[in-house]
């Protein structure tokens, strides 16, 4: 059997789904059902923007990863998969500490907030990881359908486990809830460690087996990579790209508060139906998420984001423009389904465009910082948010963060992905290496 991610198509697919759908548990616990059952515990909306804030801060600074991965390897085991399983590891054990956390009404959201820091690090680091090795083994020609599967696997892990861990907070609490997000993740871990990222190489440190050859292995220095960083990250369009991105994640930080907080606390659900809704929702946009990502490769990931883009923008200047129809289900649900569909298609094609302006020699670097400046942009979303958030009405919320996607509409308009690949190869020539 055929174990090493170069020699499988599908093994790529599947092993870099599984790694998502990890990341996605956590992101279901902390994002999904913590705030929905801090809003049912009747905490204002600032502070649970506050406390979103402060958790989601590692994958904003995930990008002091990427610089050790391209510098620090054990190619013998793989040059992405030894950090994949370092991390895999930290984030279980993290998150069984977070088992000792308590959540109630009289409850400092302290502890929560430096669980939450531990836990988000870990996945973070996870994250650059398996991006990098995603960028490493993946054939340019499948990326987009790569991405959809990676998509559909987050979006799963996150509304499988906000559903189900909302649930279990309601009714065991923080201990039960983070100790079945623990084992389910050493599953996973189990099988990353039985998975080869090329033959021959060692499944792990005393193990039989070899590094594979290749340039580069060669070791660079942090004055290297940095100088490369420097040359690629301010090309025209990775500036484009980067702005878009910033405006579009401010959005899901102010979205993360606004939605468990105006179906608990404006709506009357409680935080189970929320994130049982949610779940089913996020499931099913995953699923057509994954259904879709083929027409990336086909029609090109930036149509494909404007489309999205534009869709998104629309659902929510129509939901705060007519907040008479939020008791209608048959309005609230199609424009939620919508946000939702509409989200997941957007995080499917930016992931691609932003791996396809990746150069290969500083690939995970360069693409850990283009996801930390994201996820940056959605902590300054959040923080900024708790500042204004409780003085601001739903209907506000909503066509703020239309607005938001429709200026990231525009600017999408203004981005050129053969330009950059033109200004890569330039940087490929002997002269541009003086």
């Amino acid at each position: 059997m055929k174990t090493a991610l170069t020699e499988h198509r599908w093994l790529r697919f599947f092993t870099f789904t599984a790694c998502y759908f990890a990341q996605g548990i956590p992101i279901g616990l902390v994002f999904v059902a913590v705030p929905a059952r801090l809003a049912e515990l009747d905490v204002s909306a600032g502070d649970i923007s506050l406390v979103l804030g402060v958790v989601s801060f590692p994958w904003a600074i995930k990008l002091i990863g990427g610089p050790f991965m391209d510098r620090f390897k054990f190619p013998s085991m793989g040059f992405r998969r030894p950090w994949v399983l370092l991390a895999q590891g930290g984030l279980t054990l993290s998150l069984v500490a977070m088992s000792f956390v308590s959540i109630s009404a009289d409850a400092s959201l302290v502890p929560l907030m430096v669980a939450g820091f531990v836990v988000n690090t870990f996945a973070a680091t996870q994250d650059v990881a398996v991006d990098g090795m995603a960028i490493d083994v993946l054939q340019h020609d499948e990326r987009g359908r790569a991405n959809a599967f990676m998509g559909f696997g987050q979006a799963a892990g996150a509304a499988s486990f906000g559903a189900l861990c909302g649930v279990l907070l309601s009714i065991a609490g923080m201990p039960v809830a983070a100790l079945v997000c623990a084992a389910t993740l050493a599953v996973i871990f189990l099988f990353v460690a039985i998975v080869r990222e090329r033959p021959g190489e060692q499944l792990m440190p005393w193990s039989a087996g070899q590094a594979t050859v290749r340039a580069e292995m060669a070791k660079r220095n942090m004055l290297t990579i940095l100088k490369d960083l420097t040359r690629v990250l301010f090309l025209p369009m990775s500036l484009i790209l980067v702005m878009v991105e910033f405006i579009n994640r401010v959005r899901d930080g102010i979205a993360i508060t606004v939605f468990p907080v105006f179906a608990v606390q404006e709506l009357g659900y409680s935080a189970a139906e929320y994130t049982a809704f949610n779940g089913y929702v996020g499931l099913t946009t995953a699923v057509l998420g994954a259904m879709l990502g083929f027409l990336v490769d086909r029609h090109g990931a930036k149509r494909f984001l404007l489309v999205a883009f534009a869709g998104s923008a629309a659902t929510h200047l129509a939901t705060g423009l007519l907040p008479m129809f939020w008791t209608t289900p048959g309005f609230l649900f199609p424009m939620a389904g919508l946000a939702y569909l509409f989200t997941q298609l957007i995080f499917v094609a930016t992931i691609a465009l932003f791996m396809n302006l990746c150069w290969s020699r500083i690939a995970a670097t360069q693409f850990a910082i283009y996801m930390s400046l994201a996820n940056l942009s959605r902590t300054v979303g959040s923080l900024g948010f708790s500042v204004v958030a409780d003085d601001l009405t739903f209907a506000q919320d909503f066509l703020l963060m239309g607005l938001l996607l429709a200026g990231a509409t525009g600017l999408l308009l203004l981005f050129n992905q053969a330009t950059h690949t033109e200004r890569l190869n330039l940087l490929e020539t002997p002269r541009a290496q003086l």
